[in-house]
């Protein structure tokens, strides 16, 4: 498992298994979203089998599908809502982490975090956002 650090309070990552939840509650992570649907592909587990075992470890689970380049303004405002309702930090995971970041991003631009820093902290966790500039920069407005 991995997981790269877009700010103090939220990382990011690729699709988990049931047997990384615990290295997650170790590392400190206190709460998981998840953002990629169920059923997108064949050998990723079931969200309800991740949430059961993040709820034995005290981690709590979110569930917000994200079709990829499909972000929407209200799953960004679903986004923001779990994330100021949740315990930091926070893992976010989809299939490679981009939808995690892409995500992150446009909420991290509607709290008013420069556009330059927001590509910086996806660059330094090995994510290019560069195509979704002028989206960021719409959101900051």
């Amino acid at each position: 498992m991995s997981m790269k650090k877009l700010s103090d309070q939220f990382y990011v990552g690729p699709q988990i298994e049931v047997d990384d939840i615990e290295d997650i509650q170790i590392s400190g992570i206190k709460s998981v979203i998840c953002l990629r649907p169920d059923g997108e592909g064949p050998d990723q587990p079931a969200f309800d089998t991740l949430k059961t075992q993040a709820a034995t470890l005290e981690l709590a689970a979110h569930y917000l599908p994200i079709i990829p380049g499909q972000i929407s303004e209200e799953q960004i405002a679903e986004f923001a809502d779990m994330v100021s309702k949740s315990t930091g930090p926070i893992f976010a995971y989809c299939r490679s982490g981009m939808r995690a970041t892409a995500l992150w991003a446009l909420h991290q631009a509607q709290t008013g975090q420069s556009v330059d820093e927001i590509l910086a902290a996806a660059k330094s966790a090995g994510h290019d956002l560069t195509a979704l500039t002028p989206r960021l920069s719409a959101a900051a407005l």
